[in-house]
């Protein structure tokens, strides 16, 4: 990207060009999606639009960095250290937290779907293995404070855990545009049972 005539572009405009471009990753492939279609959609001449977008690769990274900043804004990882104290008790409540924050956060849905889209992207494999240094931190903590199970190998749990919360996600956005094809449906099932589901799972796996 060129920064400097990205930060030239005003604010609206920058907007619309990354809300263009995440509905375009969040529906396709990286290799499926269109820059023209992201031109399009955004309103920008070519001209302008190549003006500051250097390659698909960079405004892809672009997005996705956006994306996450919008995402914090709705939900931040509390520090691991602060699980030390009633580990499963802060565990459940962060938890609801977040299965709470993630159906009303637009940036943080687009997302999921970018990444679940382009698992191999290097600016998705970027953020995954931030989110899997953050999940480690915290057994490490459960394990140091007796209510994570020590006797398995740390890395075994964090792989396992990061694996978990994927099919999670996956789940989640499944039942989110099931949702919205049959929003007058009874068969709907409420995101904050769904995560009880997912969280007795996890307690289950890894309590000590």
């Amino acid at each position: 990207m060129s920064e400097t005539a990205l930060a030239r572009m005003r604010p609206e405009r920058r907007a619309a060009l990354v809300r263009a471009a995440a509905q375009e990753f969040a529906t396709r492939t990286f290799d499926e999606a269109s820059l023209n279609r992201i031109i399009s959609a955004c309103g920008m001449s070519k001209s302008s639009f190549y003006h500051v977008v250097d390659s698909k690769d960079d405004l892809f990274s672009l997005v996705v960095a956006e994306l996450a900043a919008a995402a914090r804004s709705h939900w931040t990882p509390p520090a691991p250290d602060s699980f030390a104290d009633e580990f499963w008790g802060r565990a459940r409540s962060v938890w609801a937290d977040v299965t709470q924050s993630w159906p009303d956060s637009r940036e943080l849905t687009l997302l999921w779907h970018i990444v679940y889209a382009n698992p191999d992207n290097s600016a998705v494999r970027e953020l995954a293995e931030n989110v899997e240094e953050w999940v480690s931190a915290v057994l490490a903590v459960g394990r140091e404070t007796g209510a994570v199970d020590d006797e398995c190998p740390l890395e075994l749990q964090s792989v396992t855990v990061f694996s978990l919360l994927r099919t999670f996600d996956e789940w989640a956005l499944k039942l989110t545009d099931d949702d919205r094809a049959m929003a007058s449906s009874a068969q709907v099932i409420d995101p904050a049972e769904a995560g009880a589901h997912q969280f007795r799972l996890l307690t289950r796996l890894l309590r000590a």
